[in-house]
């Protein structure tokens, strides 16, 4: 697959009419795309008249690898000239109807085509708009970004580590229908398996890795007053759990993992009780993507993100409703990668809450207990940022996505878990009602930045639905 998104341009014209647009638009697009260096782009450099030489360019392109293809109507041309090529292809496409010389019949012939590709279920984009047109080229880079990730997705590997966590129904799926869908994969694999590999890791490594880690933390509280502790092991440990991971991705090709964590690793009766929550941090700060509770949906959505962007992604809970201020507070245990803290306001690591294994485990093996850590830190204030979860199952499936601004947290002094663990504040400019019944669970992800024409045009591509809140 592409390390970068790749776009092939056509231009269409009739013969025996006027072409001056037509060559004036190549023109411009070879120079404005020489300068761009996030994408490539393979320009056809001669405007095309016939039928059989248009399909041919296609098939062409499509052979080449692009990720989008765009068809630029310079002149009134008949339907099938570029019904015929996009018929059989796979490629995305970008239908562009030119529209500065009125009387070339360009603007309505690409509106009778683009009618025509719709009663025949295509999924493309239709654009209209002179040579020079900025946001339509916004548009164009949006919608070359989405195809690319629509064909990075296709047989990635969801790894499980473990199986379905507390009950949370939301965090499966109908394997059928996603792998038909998104193309992907959902190898199974035992927690014993990450244990098995974290006795093979290089100590020297572990011991590098964990103090690098430590290096970037402001403050260790090694034992509270209620007699908590982080044991002494528990950061190298973490770090030969992070360094397994590795090796369980280059063991089976695996490209995200949805780990569940409790009980079999938090818990010293199935697992170790350390959890892995610095190891989860450790493996999205090195850009491997790892949710927590064995949630798919969640994973998928955090490497969405990941891949459109090219940032890290935070992956939390909704935990707290402010309809005063239109605002809910978002925390996790440990998923999120340190680089994204707001280092002003400092990081810190505490002991597990006792609590957190005995969540799933019968009464009689409570132990009241934890000797791992957790990092707790905020996100910078005041940044534009998307969230998103994919949820529901065949015709159910969907995008929810939200344009939000982060904010400061709500936490109580006392509470124990929202102090402890890494977390944000998000302010909606829309009904938080709306949100809130249009969730499909409580883990959401974030990124930096707004891509959310993006994710529209991704949603498209899959012919899913799309619901947005701001």
């Amino acid at each position: 697959m592409n390390t970068k998104p790749v776009l092939g341009l056509i231009a269409i014209a009739k013969k025996n009419q006027y072409k001056g647009e037509i060559y004036k638009l190549v023109d411009y697009y070879k120079t404005k795309l020489a300068s761009e260096s996030s994408f490539e782009t393979i320009i056809e450099n001669n405007v095309l008249f016939d039928e059989s030489d248009i399909v041919q360019c296609a098939i062409d392109m499509e052979k080449k690898n692009v990720d989008l293809i765009i068809f630029f109507v310079g002149t009134w041309i008949f339907s099938s000239n570029l019904i015929s090529a996009v018929n059989d292809l796979h490629t995305p496409f970008i239908l562009y109807g030119l529209s500065d010389q009125i009387a070339n019949g360009n603007l309505g012939a690409s509106l009778q085509i683009r009618y025509v590709l719709q009663e025949i279920g295509k999924k493309f984009l239709y654009l209209s708009g002179p040579i020079v047109d900025e946001e339509n080229y916004a548009k164009i880079l949006n919608y070359l970004k989405a195809a690319w990730v629509k064909k990075q997705l296709r047989n990635r590997k969801v790894a499980t580590i473990g199986g379905k966590c507390m009950m949370m129904y939301q965090t499966q799926v109908n394997e059928f229908n996603w792998k038909t869908v998104f193309g992907i994969d959902f190898p199974q694999y035992d927690t014993a398996q990450i244990f098995h590999e974290m006795e093979k890791v290089d100590e020297k490594e572990a011991q590098a890795i964990a103090e690098d880690f430590l290096s970037k933390v402001d403050q260790v509280h090694w034992e509270l007053e209620t007699g908590e502790k982080i044991a002494d092991d528990a950061i190298i440990s973490q770090a030969r759990m992070f360094l397994a991971f590795k090796r369980m991705k280059q063991l089976y090709q695996i490209d995200i993992f949805a780990n569940k964590c409790m009980p079999e690793m938090s818990s010293e009766v199935y697992g170790y009780g350390y959890a892995g929550c610095l190891a989860t941090c450790m493996l999205n700060e090195a850009g491997i993507i790892t949710a927590c509770e064995a949630d798919v949906p969640a994973a998928l959505s955090m490497y969405i993100l990941s891949l459109l962007t090219g940032q890290k992604v935070f992956f939390a809970d909704i935990a707290r409703l402010n309809k005063p201020n239109n605002k809910l507070t978002f925390f996790n245990c440990g998923t999120a990668p340190i680089s994204m803290a707001d280092r002003k306001k400092g990081i810190s690591l505490w002991p597990i809450p006792a609590n957190i294994s005995d969540e799933a485990v019968p009464e009689e093996y409570f132990i009241n207990h934890m000797k791992g850590a957790s990092i707790n830190f905020v996100l910078e204030e005041d940044r534009l940022a998307t969230i998103l979860r994919i949820g529901g199952n065949d015709k159910t499936l969907r995008f929810h996505v939200a344009r939000v601004t982060t904010a400061s947290r709500d936490v109580e002094p006392e509470e124990v878990l929202g102090n402890r663990w890494p977390g944000f504040g998000l302010t909606f400019k829309g009904n938080l009602d709306e949100f809130l019944n249009h969730t499909t669970g409580h883990h959401y992800s974030l990124v930096y930045g707004d891509v959310v024409d993006e994710l529209q045009y991704l949603a498209d591509l899959y012919g899913i639905e799309f619901i947005l809140d701001e």
